[in-house]
């Protein structure tokens, strides 16, 4: 019994005896190689609290500075719709709110702010049209660019990149050489309205009694986004075969992928109606419109774009007509 309790004792004190030496050695550690000193402890609460005052908060100056460069970059010819969500919405998707005590201002979600259904209440409240149209020519020197956006896909399966294809027959680089309606859906609804654009405008302009009807155009552009798009884009490129006429397949084009970044430029950001812009000969936008046109909008859109053409009288050189449209994309490779 006394070598048990003997040995009991010593055990006890071996284990005292490490349990010092390791509190020793936490405590003496230097504050840089402590792991548990790097950090300083705060409950669930507070991190959450300090994560919304990061993301969310802080002097202006921190987001105005990073949305600068992207607001620069928007069309400030395009005009947006006063009862329209769109003039309040900055790059990302966020819209800016005020706290109504203190006057503090942060930097929210767009869908969190104005809820999920935000794009059906200002499609109903500006009658589906987020973008007003100009009702007259947009000066050269205030025009912009249309800007760029890569590897868009044509119903013949040929991969193109725009601008660079509105200007592929102007070889003169003569801005009054041509004009292009370039009429963009995302959403099947968005699609069903551009007829009221592109009937109009093909049978003032480019009818066959027309003697400048090479010098218009109209391409058609669909935007696909989200995984999803990709993986259905047969079903995509068949159902809108069977709707677009035959001799307009080559100036059809398809793109899947994020255009979030082309969208915000041209203010188009509600993705469920119809835009249509006009461009001069060197891919300039000269005139913008959305939703469903009415009769004066598109007399207005017919005046404009024979005034960006001039007269055939006016030529310098007459450009011969062509027998068969130049081709500038690749073969898309299957697999």
């Amino acid at each position: 019994m006394t070598s048990r309790a003997a040995l009991s004792s010593k055990h006890m004190a071996t284990c005292m005896l490490a349990r010092h030496h390791s509190s020793r050695c936490v405590t003496t550690l230097p504050l840089s190689c402590n792991p548990l000193s790097r950090r300083p402890r705060c409950d669930r609460n507070d991190r959450q609290s300090s994560s919304k005052r990061n993301f969310f908060y802080g002097p202006p100056s921190s987001w105005e500075e990073e949305y600068e460069e992207l607001i620069a970059r928007r069309n400030k010819t395009i005009v947006m719709h006063p009862l329209g969500h769109g003039q309040h919405i900055l790059p990302g998707n966020f819209v800016v709110k005020k706290h109504p005590k203190t006057g503090a201002e942060k930097k929210v979600m767009l869908e969190h702010a104005l809820g999920y259904f935000w794009a059906f209440k200002e499609l109903s409240l500006t009658d589906n049209k987020p973008i007003i149209s100009n009702e007259t020519v947009i000066p050269a020197a205030e025009a912009e660019t249309f800007p760029t956006l890569k590897e868009l896909v044509n119903l013949y399966e040929e991969v193109v990149d725009i601008p660079d294809f509105f200007t592929r027959n102007n070889r003169s680089k003569d801005a009054n050489s041509q004009c292009t309606l370039v009429a963009i859906s995302c959403k099947e609804f968005g699609a069903r309205l551009l007829p009221s654009w592109i009937d109009p405008f093909e049978m003032a302009l480019r009818g066959n009694d027309e003697d400048d009807a090479d010098r218009y155009e109209v391409v058609r552009i669909t935007i696909n986004e989200g995984r999803v798009a990709k993986l259905l884009s047969p079903f995509i490129v068949s159902g809108t075969k069977k709707r677009v006429p035959t001799a307009d397949h080559y100036n059809t084009l398809m793109y899947y992928g994020d255009a979030e970044e082309m969208r915000d430029i041209l203010r188009m950001h509600n993705i469920y109606t119809a835009y249509v812009f006009l461009l001069d000969g060197i891919g300039r936008v000269r005139w913008a419109g959305s939703g469903e046109g009415s009769a004066t909008e598109v007399d207005s859109m017919i005046k404009i774009a024979r005034n960006l053409v001039q007269p055939s009288s006016t030529r310098v050189a007459p450009r011969q007509k062509q027998a068969s449209t130049p081709r500038v994309g690749k073969k898309v490779p299957h697999n």
